[in-house]
């Protein structure tokens, strides 16, 4: 049955027997294999088969999936991968072409660089559905609604007035 190992640490290992339905990849307890990482999105990415492949698929994460150093949404996994949850790296290993007691691969030597520049487009403010409040920071913008107020007052006050004499 084909795995996914997930390297830790130098001396932590998570090897993970991927089954024939779907697999949830995070860092909450509910998915299928958990990975308890902050760089690991609570569901990060699934993992499926198809048609005899196996699927890696990411579901939105923060800090993306990788397959073979590349950024990816969906790709076919093939034996060797090298993978990447956020910062964790693993390797995709199916049984039949390959042993699982194979060294952690060489790309686990290298370390993970953060990323020092952000993908958002230049003019990009907010992604909220509702719009912001804009302060103008001119006070005169207020006197007219002051002073419907104080007019709404007055006439309250004469109604009042006319309607106890």
């Amino acid at each position: 049955m084909p795995q996914l190992q997930i390297f830790l640490s130098k001396d932590t290992t998570i090897n993970f027997d991927v089954g024939e339905e779907k697999a949830s990849i995070g860092r909450l307890a509910q998915n299928a294999l958990q990975i308890d990482e902050p760089s690991v999105s609570g569901h990060h990415a699934d993992i499926l088969r198809k048609a005899g492949r196996y699927h890696l698929h990411d579901v939105g994460s923060t800090n993306g999936t990788f397959v073979n150093h590349e950024q990816i949404t969906d790709a076919i996994l093939r034996n060797g991968d090298q993978l990447r949850f956020g910062t964790v790296e693993g390797v995709f290993v199916n049984e039949e072409e390959s042993t699982l007691s194979e060294a952690p691969p060489d790309f686990l030597t290298t370390p993970f660089e953060a990323a020092t520049s952000s993908s958002r487009p230049e003019q990009f403010v907010s992604c909220s559905p509702g719009s912001k409040g804009v302060k103008t920071g001119d006070p005169f913008t207020v006197i007219p609604y002051g002073l419907a107020a104080l007019a709404l007052l007055a006439f309250g006050a004469a109604v009042i007035f006319i309607f106890t004499m």
